[in-house]
């Protein structure tokens, strides 16, 4: 069950009442460490020593002054504790040294600490002249200083917005961290002058992934489905209440899936994964091929449970949302309460099984038995792949079976009754829009590979599924514009081949032309006529378990329509005309194939219609800090870009932004809280 509800935070940081200042009640707040990343200080000038009586205009100033002073004699310090009074607002605090305290007793493994009892500390307190003192300075520390290693310290670990964004932006393009660093130490000059290390940077974006986070699961779901409703009318979502008003499923399709689905929903291919969350929710989503064979989206849900209800609803949903039309076929796991929603919702649809899902079964069914052996899988699979009529199969079934006296193994019985469902031969007479019968990704859904797996948040997920969704659409654009304004070479004088050239999209055509390439590894020849109806054998050679072999196919061809049709059911089940055909009509010296052969599905003259359809992308959710400081860089690159070009110009933006610089802190100071700026 999804108990979608608004929760109640229990990360926040802990408080206890306890008595100070004359006996009033304040909140102390349990030790934090200085993990601000907003500031960086250049120590080399550092400020004199804290001593009591200095005052400060607020406590960020305070902090910025001891950060320098820390870096510049070389140690860490955290926030150790402060107090606040009752209307809340703070008026007291401690930075202590970071080595401050021991080890908590009863630790069973020495494990390195930083905890050495020292005593350096500065408390600070606000009077009533709005100032912040420093009450009292103890600045002898228990252990050595090292100024020349500042930057291992808490203290120094700093980064400025910045490095921030560039961290940030690259995450988001999914460039390696290692290569983040490098590109910030080339920033730099030297990996000395960053003023922090690789650590604060994963913690960086993990506490961006926290902050994506923050939003309890429903909340968040509901308010990107009306973010992106408010985008696009035709952004679809739907959602399943229980008795008491919580939500058990939820399912959503953007408008460009919508519109995608009137083109390539001849084919579906169902899949569910999880995402990590205390749910532990199936994550299911419904997934097509375009005409260049690459997997488009059509439509997602999140389940309370895998059982025949759950999958009835969410079919439901989405055939309603695809105006009441069902798919011609449809790949699904083995999985009977899928098996009984597919029959209820969708009875006229051809059903078939993940064959990868099956294979992979193998040793967890049998491993049981006690004469098991690899000999099994294998025996099983040249069974599987490698017979080439539905009579073949039976007979090698049959001899695998009693060969391994698996006679009365109910997995294998339970399969071989519904052998129509995932066994290739059974399945190459009907269209299934070249989708592999052999192949899929461990846990992860061929649309999502590389952007979501088991351990995805959902929360993260949302943010990560605007990512694939935008990236697909990118790669489907540049292929039509390779497609349309690029031309692959005909590797023939064969008229059939530009057919072909000139109507289909290229990955199309290079399926095409890998067969048009194996003709040179058949033979043909004329078995008998009557009538216009010929019937050939071609003789391939092919390699079966890394041996050699023959393979006859059977081709009938009509010379009076130029039909024809071939055992090998490589145009049926895929689309693509075959090397066998390929070769009989260059024996019949057909120069044209029938349009039939040609389909629109994989053509690149067409415009289709979801070509027009603009997807629902949410916006990332930029803090209005982080807002106006891209908006500010982009306005800086801009002029920069300009001033770089002539010398002068250079030295008089130079000028210019050093005194904006006094100007800026100067108003920031006196309207704001202060601020300091990296030298």
């Amino acid at each position: 069950m999804l108990a979608f509800m608004e929760e109640t935070n229990n990360c926040e940081a802990s408080w206890e009442v306890s008595s100070a200042n004359n006996g009033a009640e304040c909140m102390e707040e349990e030790d934090e460490l200085d993990t601000s990343m907003h500031d960086n200080f250049n120590g080399d000038s550092g400020p004199c020593e804290p001593t009591s009586g200095m005052s400060f205009p607020s406590m960020d100033a305070v902090k910025s002054f001891y950060r320098q002073y820390a870096s510049r004699m070389g140690f860490g310090f955290m926030i150790r504790n402060s107090r606040r009074k009752r209307d809340g607002k703070l008026h007291y605090f401690i930075l202590a040294c970071s080595r401050e305290g021991n080890r908590a007793p009863g630790t069973l493994r020495a494990l390195p600490t930083i905890k050495n009892n020292c005593e350096a500390r500065i408390t600070v307190s606000l009077k009533e002249d709005g100032l912040w003192y420093i009450m009292k300075a103890i600045l002898d520390h228990s252990h050595e200083l090292n100024p020349t290693k500042g930057m291992m310290f808490k203290v120094k670990k700093n980064s400025n917005m910045h490095v921030e964004r560039t961290i940030e932006i690259n995450h988001e393009a999914k460039v390696e961290m290692k290569n983040t660093i490098q590109s910030l130490v080339c920033d730099v000059g030297q990996y000395e002058n960053l003023s922090f290390v690789e650590q604060d940077v994963r913690n960086h974006v993990k506490k961006e992934r926290r902050t994506i986070g923050k939003e309890g699961d429903g909340k968040a779901l509901m308010s990107y489905f009306l973010r992106m409703q408010e985008q696009n009318r035709n952004f679809f979502y739907d959602v399943d209440l229980d008795d008491v008003f919580r939500v058990k499923n939820v399912f959503w399709v953007d408008a460009r899936s919508r519109a995608t689905y009137d083109s390539f929903g001849d084919v579906v291919t169902f899949d569910t994964t999880y995402l990590t969350n205390k749910y532990n929710l199936p994550f299911v989503s419904f997934v097509g091929v375009n005409h260049h064979g690459q997997y488009v989206l059509l439509g997602c849900g999140l389940l309370s449970s895998e059982d025949t209800e759950s999958f009835v609803w969410l079919f439901e949903s989405w055939l309603r949302c695809m105006s009441g039309n069902p798919p011609e076929g449809i790949v699904t796991d083995q999985c009977k309460a899928i098996q009984n929603a597919v029959r209820l919702v969708f009875p006229t649809t051809r059903h078939r099984w993940c064959l990868w899902h099956i294979m992979k079964k193998i040793p967890e069914k049998l491993k049981t038995l006690t004469d098991y052996n690899k000999n099994i899988k294998n025996a099983m699979k040249s069974v599987v792949y490698n017979t080439r009529s539905q009579a073949e199969f039976e007979d090698q079934w049959d001899h695998f079976v009693k060969g391994f006296n698996l006679q009365d193994n109910e997995w294998l019985t339970d399969l071989y009754s519904e052998r129509h469902r995932w066994v290739p031969i059974f399945l190459k007479k009907d269209f299934w829009a070249g989708m592999s019968i052999t192949e899929r990704g461990e846990n992860i859904h061929p649309f999502f590979e590389g952007y979501i797996n088991s351990t995805t948040t959902l929360q993260h997920f949302l943010y990560l599924y605007d990512n694939a969704l935008h990236d697909k659409v990118e790669k489907e654009f540049e292929a039509d514009l390779r497609s349309f304004n690029t031309i692959i070479r005909c590797g023939s004088n064969s008229m059939i081949e530009k057919q072909f050239q000139s109507s289909y999209t290229h990955a199309k055509f290079n399926e095409v032309q890998a067969e048009f390439r194996a003709k040179i590894n058949c033979s043909v020849s004329l078995k008998c006529v009557e009538a216009s109806i010929c019937t050939y054998d071609v003789l391939e050679d092919i390699i079966v378990g890394g041996q050699p072999r023959e393979a006859n196919f059977e081709v009938v061809f009509d010379r009076d329509n130029h039909d024809v049709s071939c055992k090998c059911l490589l145009f049926e089940f895929k689309g693509i005309m075959c090397r066998h055909s390929l070769i009989v009509f260059a024996q019949e010296r057909v120069k044209q194939v029938p349009s039939k052969y040609i389909l629109p599905r994989w053509s690149k003259n067409i415009k289709w219609r979801h070509s027009y359809t603009k997807s629902s992308y949410d916006p990332i959710q930029l803090k209005p800090q982080v807002q106006r400081f891209d908006t500010l860089c982009k306005d800086f690159y801009d002029v920069a870009e300009v001033a770089a070009e002539f010398e002068d110009v250079t030295h008089f933006l130079q000028n210019s932004l050093c005194e904006l610089k006094g100007k800026v802190l100067s108003i920031a100071a006196s309207t704001h809280r202060p601020l300091l700026l990296p030298k």
